[in-house]
């Protein structure tokens, strides 16, 4: 039975579901927009034990625990580059993953779905699924055939659920004489903002300079621009996040740097007849979380899974029928949905906790957090990846499941800790908090 899939977008969850379609022999073609597939924006990513799990399920673990080096946490970050790169290397067949493919227009024909890019090129599939980032152009596309269907599935300003509060410049820095070379995190928290800063490979440092803005939503959202992030830059040249080094001597050591709106959201419903979105196109959580590109690859992992179970039954000279893809991708939605909605919350209350000048936020910072905070972590770390899906049919590496169990039952008890998920190849191996209300 010959079924195929259009993913639209080279993200982390359009490259880890073309990784996962491979492993099953189930055809597809990948459409990038951009001239490449893993550009350098100056992003990284946090990859927790449920993520790395899946990624050690498509064969992917060893090579990035080799690009993270020494730098090893309860989440192994990276350049998200270097992800990308990755899955793409991965792939058995590159000649799939078709770059400057724009998608302009998405229409249902008999039995297939037409996938139109701004070169003129149409590519059918069974189904197309939207890999394609916070601002999707499939969602979009989704919405409008719904729309003209009259279907009343969704709501004219669907796009408005997608909220902002806080802002961030994220950036990689070449590591100021002042930090040491050995792998460290620093949170500090400050009157109006808060920083986390990790090594990274490379005698480098990824780091993150959270902040308040003017709630927004949807279309109303800011774009920033690089005098915009000079000028918020300045405003905390002053931050002392260790007693020997300013924000400004990271920021004047930046590489990449990049001032964003941090969107959130989990939209109402991810589907539509032979469409589906994943990743942030469906629900996009606050990078505080962490729980971003693990969330986008688990939803990958449950899209493979239940589209599996389903074409399992069929006999040999059987097709899905659009009911069939229906059900499946509302089974999708079903198992991921929650999930999504803790993510998002999560990382909510977490920025109202360390940005905003409140009593809340002062207990937390000054008293909560450094006696309980790391604990929460391990505890909310191990949850995830108890919870947390896996490619059915493939191997799941036993070190994990060992790991949970022995580190469920020796949960410390110190606020000073170093955490050895040495099997997971993810510790926090230090941590320096400054507590700087005023």
């Amino acid at each position: 039975m010959g079924f195929k899939v259009v993913i639209v977008g080279g993200s982390i969850s359009g490259l880890s579901l073309a990784n996962m379609l491979e492993k099953f022999d189930i055809d597809y073609v990948l459409l990038e927009a951009y001239d490449g597939i893993a550009p350098q924006l100056g992003a990284s990513i946090g990859l927790l034990p449920s993520g790395l799990r899946i990624l050690e399920q498509l064969g992917c673990y060893e090579r990035i625990q080799a690009m993270a080096g020494d730098c090893y946490y309860q989440q192994i970050f990276i350049d998200r580059q270097m992800l990308l790169q990755v899955l793409f290397d991965k792939l058995k067949f590159k000649d799939r993953v078709l770059t400057k493919k724009r998608v302009t227009r998405v229409d249902m024909a008999e039995g297939q779905v037409n996938v139109h890019t701004a070169d003129g090129s149409v590519y059918s599939g069974d189904v197309v699924v939207g890999a394609d980032g916070v601002h999707s152009a499939i969602r979009e596309e989704m919405w409008r055939n719904a729309k003209e269907s009259n279907s009343g599935l969704f709501q004219p300003d669907e796009e408005s659920g997608l909220q902002a509060v806080s802002k961030c410049i994220f950036g990689i820095s070449k590591r100021p004489t002042g930090l040491p070379a050995t792998p460290l995190q620093i949170n500090a928290f400050f009157k109006d903002c808060n920083y986390m800063i990790l090594s990274a490979p490379g005698d480098r440092l990824y780091w993150f300079l959270f902040t308040e803005m003017d709630k927004a939503y949807g279309k109303d959202i800011p774009k920033f621009t690089k005098e915009d992030e000079r000028r918020l830059a300045e405003q905390h040249f002053g931050d002392r996040v260790t007693n020997s080094t300013t924000f400004q001597d990271i920021y004047n050591n930046g590489l990449h740097t990049t001032l964003v709106a941090l969107e959130d959201h989990v939209f109402p419903r991810w589907h539509y007849r032979r469409i589906i979105i994943i990743g942030d196109a469906a629900h996009k959580v606050h990078p505080i979380s962490a729980q971003g590109g693990n969330g986008a690859m688990e939803s990958a992992a449950v899209l493979v899974n239940t589209l599996r179970q389903r074409m399992g039954i069929l006999s040999a000279d059987e097709k899905l029928s659009e009911d069939d893809i229906e059900s499946i991708f509302a089974d999708v939605q079903a198992k991921r949905f929650s999930r999504a909605v803790d993510a998002v919350n999560q990382g909510r209350r977490t920025t109202a906790a360390s940005i905003k000048d409140t009593l809340f936020s002062r207990l937390f910072v000054d008293w909560f957090f450094p006696r309980f905070g790391q604990r929460l972590i391990f505890r909310l770390v191990i949850k995830n990846t108890e919870t947390g899906p896996v490619i059915d049919g493939l191997p799941v590496p036993k070190r994990y499941e060992d790991a949970i169990s022995r580190h469920k039952a020796t949960i410390p008890k110190s606020n000073w800790m170093i955490w050895t998920f040495g099997s997971f190849g993810a510790a926090v191996v230090a941590l320096t908090i400054r507590s700087a209300l005023k």
